[in-house]
């Protein structure tokens, strides 16, 4: 590994660090987006990158400043490195299942 922090990309793994982030702190995602008159489906939308224009960068922004920037983003990085061990046990047992060598 480089140890260049990987850049933070819209999706579920983001998601479940903004969401993690909220409940570590004491806080909660839906009661955040709520006292900050923003629909939690909006902020979800952001957090999964289904929204990717100005307005939802800049909402994903200010989620994962609440949220607690260095929590998010460590926790983003745990969760990308146990993904991709997960995907990489996948990948050699399906390849050993087929008679290769992983």
């Amino acid at each position: 590994m480089t140890g260049k922090k990987p850049k933070l990309q819209p999706g579920a793994i983001l998601h479940e660090a903004i969401v993690g982030a909220f409940r570590v702190s004491g806080d909660n995602f839906n009661a955040w987006c709520l006292r900050n008159d923003i629909t939690p489906s909006v902020a979800r939308n952001a957090t999964f990158g289904q929204s990717r224009g100005p307005a939802g960068q800049k909402l994903l922004g200010r989620l994962i400043e609440a949220a607690g920037a260095d929590f998010v983003e460590q926790a983003y990085e745990r969760r990308l490195v146990d993904h991709a061990a997960e995907f990489g046990g996948v990948a050699k047992k399906n390849a050993t299942s087929k008679g290769r060598a992983a």
